[in-house]
């Protein structure tokens, strides 16, 4: 196999299967090349159980809270408009909710309607100042996203 980066034939290539905190077990692949160390990681997760979970968010404190997203799963926040949508080059991430609306904020200037925009904006600083309260769900074919450190808050519900 030839390295995309710098054209060597010293590509090596496997697979390992690995327990993940919070996600569970996954099939790790991946590429390195030996010349220059390009590499590509992905992970495979086996999740089986269709879920759907949200946790509502009522003041700042709540903006902790941890969100495991697989690539498979959709993330909505109705109240403020916001979705991340499954796809071929979905990204698996954990964060908090306050990186998750960091990540709507980075995305917002591609956007051609800059009034609308700047209107976003404005909505998703309220909402992490913990002046909007609003409700994040996540619906996973695969089972694998969920919240985190959340079991015994009373805001947060699996349905």
């Amino acid at each position: 196999m030839t390295c995309p980066a710098c054209g060597s034939k010293q590509m090596e290539w496997g697979t390992e299967d690995i327990d993940i905190p919070n996600f569970g077990k996954v099939s790790h692949y991946y590429l390195r090349c030996r010349d220059c160390g390009y590499k590509i990681n992905d992970f495979a997760f086996t999740g089986n159980n269709p879920t759907r979970a949200e946790v509502k968010i009522e003041k700042k404190e709540d903006l902790f809270t941890k969100i495991a997203r697989g690539n498979q799963a959709r993330v909505s926040i109705p109240e403020l408009g916001l979705n991340i949508y499954p796809g071929p080059v979905a990204e698996t991430f954990v964060t908090n909710i306050e990186g998750l609306l960091e990540r709507f904020l980075r995305v917002l200037p591609l956007f051609e309607d800059k009034e609308r925009v700047k209107e976003k904006e404005d909505e998703i600083h309220r909402a992490m100042n913990g002046d909007v309260k609003f409700t994040v769900i996540i619906e996973d074919p695969s089972g694998v996203s969920h919240f985190i450190d959340g079991k015994d808050e009373p805001n947060i519900s699996s349905l």
